[in-house]
């Protein structure tokens, strides 16, 4: 078993010694036009998480344009998200280099700051980095110094960049001083659509959702169980659906620990107001797949979700941290049915503008033009192993 802990540790310092000798990738133009190409992805992890939800949703809709995509990590090959058949998957083995398992391709999609480096290091094609957002984007005040510094030399080395939303890529600017192509992110109609209005109609018990670990506090679960505890006490009637990556500490509701997702799109479509607490996101993608379902959808005011919400528009919007706001909307729901209709409404127009259908093309034609692009050297300083 490896010790994940330790190993990002040594993996961190061997890096570092060999980012000193690592310039920002050259490339030249030798193709004005291409068609079919090979796109690799690096991927850090590939546990149960938004992010890498993303990523498989990517090789999967690319695979179906007749592209060729594989997918290099040390991990072994997800089963909790169905991966085309037809997508290769390259397990390198954790005492090796993650690079060192890419193979000849015409574009390589960094997933993760980790990795820019070692990748533009094997020479093999033009390297774009993915950002989908983290702590290096908006809990920046609180990275050490020494951490500062390497993901900032990791950021200056792709010639291209492209992240998931406006907010993202103005922290982008803000903290790396790197421009940064937006191309959102899309759902997937098959899975999260909205039903009719049938259940949705007043009730003495209404139905609440929401997504995310306890774990990773910025989620904001805190609050819900807050808001939810206060609710009750005012002689409110609700059933709970807490959909998480991970067995909580304390469950509260109904906990579903890493369903499908057929079954989380079933659990939206029953569910009447959805409650996103987050302090950051850097596009919020669950919110959107709730408007879709015809959720009333509850959030705070994040980077992320501001790309599409509007207030008292498609959503009712929060103050951060302030459970006692959240009881006040969810009241607000409650009493106002006409308000909830119409924000129901006005939440499918939104989603239905975010298909994947829509935005793979989009994807596509951007990894294209990257894919007329080959390193002008191969670099000598690939990593040794120590």
């Amino acid at each position: 078993m490896v010790d994940i802990v330790s190993f990002r540790e040594q993996e961190f310092a061997r890096r570092e010694k060999n980012l000193v000798n690592i310039s920002r990738q050259k490339l030249v133009q030798t193709k004005w036009n291409i068609g079919n190409f090979k796109i690799v992805y690096v991927m850090t992890q590939v546990g149960i998480c938004g992010g890498t939800k993303i990523i498989l949703e990517h090789v999967n809709y690319l695979t179906r344009f007749k592209h060729q995509v594989a997918i290099v990590c040390h991990f072994d090959k997800p089963t909790w998200f169905p991966i085309n058949p037809k997508v290769e998957y390259i397990k390198v083995p954790f005492e090796q280099e993650l690079a060192s398992g890419i193979p000849i391709c015409d574009v390589i999609v960094v997933t993760y700051w980790r990795d820019i480096s070692e990748c533009i290091a094997r020479g093999i094609a033009p390297v774009v980095y993915f950002e989908q957002g983290d702590y290096h984007l908006f809990d920046w005040e609180h990275v050490d110094d020494r951490e500062k510094d390497y993901i900032y030399k990791q950021l200056q080395l792709p010639d291209f960049i492209f992240t998931v939303s406006k907010g993202a890529a103005t922290r982008l600017k803000k903290i790396f001083n790197r421009q940064a192509d937006v191309i959102n992110n899309g759902i997937s109609s098959q899975i999260f659509y909205r039903r009719d209005m049938l259940n949705k109609n007043v009730k003495s018990t209404v139905n609440i959702v929401a997504i995310g670990s306890e774990n990773n506090s910025f989620k904001g679960l805190a609050g819900i169980k807050q808001a939810l505890g206060i609710l009750g006490t005012r002689g409110y009637h609700y059933r709970f659906a807490w959909i998480t990556p991970d067995e909580p500490k304390e469950r509260v509701g109904d906990v579903y620990v890493n369903p499908k997702q057929s079954k989380i799109g079933e659990l939206l479509r029953k569910a009447d107001i959805y409650i996103c607490n987050s302090s950051y996101e850097a596009f919020s993608l669950p919110v959107l797949e709730a408007m879709a379902c015809g959720c009333a959808v509850i959030t705070t005011k994040n980077k992320g979700v501001m790309e599409y919400a509007t207030d008292n528009k498609n959503c009712l919007m929060v103050e951060m941290n302030d459970p006692n706001d959240i009881v006040a909307k969810i009241v607000k729901l409650c009493d106002d049915q006409v308000l909830k209709t119409e924000l129901i409404n006005e939440g499918s127009k939104t989603a239905s503008m975010f298909s994947w259908d829509y935005i793979i093309p989009i994807i596509v034609d951007y990894y294209r033009k990257i894919a007329c692009f080959k390193p002008i050297r191969e670099y000598d300083n690939l990593s040794k192993e120590e």
